[in-house]
């Protein structure tokens, strides 16, 4: 973006109509990197590179202006900062570092309990991190809450503590962000977390909404082999869940490969069905030597 897009001529309308941060994470840890870090949790990042329009004061996000001349020259065009605002000011911003600092310094139980209710993102992440760790079972009853903030971070580590603390009460609200993972920047991989989470806290319910990205047979997207074995796992657990994750299953044998680029991982889709397959009904299937169209339905057939 940055060497193909920004020094465009045909966006110089826009350069004198904001201030422009660049922000870069090297993942290094330093001083410089937990600061962009920072920054990159407020806004609900995690890919790059990206590029948005934000309010000064808030941080709030005003637009996303993609990445092409069309859509960012449109972006500012549209991009309104609200007036009188008294909820978060540059002061109060640093005030919420302090406050996250001193979380990460305290690791304190008793300080993130009380701190998972603070009013900005980034105290609460920081202390979501400490109770995901230390008391992962105490935001199964806050789940539903914590994962309609709308902050991809955030949200990725809710269900990864819902996943550690394995109850069957958090599904409902894991099964909601599977079916419609609202406002989030990274749609995919909020319902990866979440699939992985229902592996050990899913029940026979949750089966009906995993079943559509397992049977997907997108071997490209890790979704898709996330489902196969979240479907093995709860049928393993649940009697109940066994007879809709076979035939969930069944119908998750990806069709042949279309090419040699895609034999490998097409072949490694259809072997992890294969084998949840096996592990679910205790049986044992040859699998075909020559995965074609016929040994698709072979397959399916002898289940």
């Amino acid at each position: 973006m940055e060497e193909q897009l920004l020094p465009l001529a045909d966006l110089k309308p826009a350069y004198e109509r904001g201030v422009w941060l660049y922000v870069y994470r090297d993942f290094s840890g330093s001083d410089d990197d937990r600061a962009a870090e920072r920054v990159c949790l407020r806004l609900g990042m995690t890919s790059y590179p990206q590029h948005f329009l934000v309010d000064p004061e808030t941080l709030a996000t005003l637009a996303d202006t993609g990445r092409q001349v069309g859509s960012f020259l449109a972006a500012f065009e549209r991009a309104r900062i609200p007036g009188g605002r008294t909820v978060a000011t540059a002061e109060s911003l640093r005030a919420a570092d302090d406050r996250a600092a001193a979380l990460e310094k305290s690791r304190s139980v008793a300080e993130a309990r009380r701190a998972l209710d603070d009013p900005d993102v980034l105290v609460r992440f920081r202390a979501l991190e400490i109770l995901a760790e230390r008391e992962p079972a105490r935001l199964v009853p806050r789940a539903e809450e914590l994962l309609a903030v709308p902050n991809d971070p955030f949200r990725f580590l809710v269900c990864s503590a819902l996943g550690r603390a394995a109850r069957p009460e958090a599904a409902g609200a894991l099964e909601s962000t599977v079916r419609e993972p609202k406002d989030s920047r990274n749609p995919n991989v909020l319902r990866i977390r979440a699939v992985e989470a229902l592996a050990t806290s899913g029940r026979a319910a949750s089966v009906e909404c995993i079943a559509p990205h397992a049977s997907s047979g997108d071997f490209r997207n890790g979704l898709t082999r996330t489902a196969v074995e979240a479907l093995a796992a709860i049928a393993g657990r649940d009697r109940a869940a066994r007879g809709p994750a076979r035939e969930a299953l069944v119908a998750s044998y990806p069709a042949p490969p279309a090419d040699e680029a895609s034999e490998r991982p097409c072949l490694a889709l259809a072997k992890s069905v294969h084998a949840a397959l096996e592990e679910i009904t205790g049986r044992k299937v040859p699998f075909p030597s020559n995965y074609d169209g016929k040994a698709v339905e072979r397959l399916r057939k002898a289940w």
